[in-house]
């Protein structure tokens, strides 16, 4: 009885084994926001990536990415880093909370 319940039970662990990757390699996106902003880009990351965002923007900003909840202030002409764990697999804008533009789309898989 116990050996057919692992048998049964082996199957749907190896599915989740394969949902997202833990060994997924460390992900940096160099953004430089423009004035006007440039179109939105689209950006794939792999589920379980830790991603740096690298943003540098003409004016003091405020950052927020959607989903994940995370804001940091920018300030004007430095580069700053904003690194997360990418363990929610989905589409997430990255915007201004100045002035609304949305920068980027990440799309986790």
């Amino acid at each position: 009885m116990m050996r057919t319940l692992g048998l049964l039970l082996l199957p749907p662990l190896l599915l989740l084994a394969g949902c997202g990757s833990p060994d997924a390699a460390p992900v940096t996106v160099d953004l430089t926001v423009t004035d006007p902003p440039a179109a939105t880009r689209t950006v794939d990351v792999p589920l379980g990536a830790t991603l740096t965002l690298r943003i540098t923007t003409p004016t003091d900003d405020r950052v927020h990415v959607h989903g994940y909840e995370i804001e940091a202030d920018l300030p004007a002409g430095v580069a700053t880093d904003v690194t997360f764990d990418a363990s929610m697999a989905g589409t997430y804008e990255v915007e201004s909370h100045v002035t609304d533009a949305v920068w980027l789309d990440l799309v986790v898989r």
